[in-house]
């Protein structure tokens, strides 16, 4: 992908998704966004990684960059009122890796 960084790729990571039992087929293939269904090309998805299935295998979701974004921002506002670190102001790896997801693609 395109700009995508170590850092970019841990903060997908902790991205949860929705109930994997829930999904069709098309969101866990990873050809449409897990979030909301839009359709994906390959210059603009964004990979989150192959996941565990309860039904057991893994899927390999990806989603749109508005959603991506849109998630990475809530677990953001999550995170830093629960991590020890950024509680006592000392920034941690997540928390720096959450809020670049975040913010990408915006000036």
């Amino acid at each position: 992908m395109p700009g995508e960084t170590s850092t970019d790729v841990d903060a997908l990571a902790l991205l949860p998704l929705p109930d994997v039992n829930r999904l069709s087929r098309p969101q866990t293939e990873g050809t449409i966004c897990v979030w909301c269904g839009s359709g994906l090309i390959p210059y603009t998805a964004r990979d989150l990684g192959a996941r565990p299935c309860r039904r057991g295998g893994q899927i390999f979701p990806r989603g749109c960059g508005s959603c991506v974004r849109a998630q990475a921002a809530r677990v953001y506002a999550i995170h830093v009122t629960q991590c020890g670190h950024c509680l006592r102001n000392t920034p941690c790896a997540d928390r720096t890796a959450l809020r670049h997801l975040a913010s990408e693609g915006r000036s």
